[in-house]
């Protein structure tokens, strides 16, 4: 049962660094589009 607990536990922190990191990513990708059409207008 115990490993069961840890085995969850490693799986939410894998989750949550995943989505802090697909976060990260799209914050980039939004701000490099958003520079992108101010230059171009």
């Amino acid at each position: 049962m115990r490993g069961l607990v840890a085995f969850g536990f490693h799986l939410m922190g894998e989750t949550v660094f995943w989505l802090k990191s697909l976060y990260q990513l799209g914050f980039v990708c939004f701000f490099d589009f958003y520079f992108w059409i101010r230059e171009k207008t």
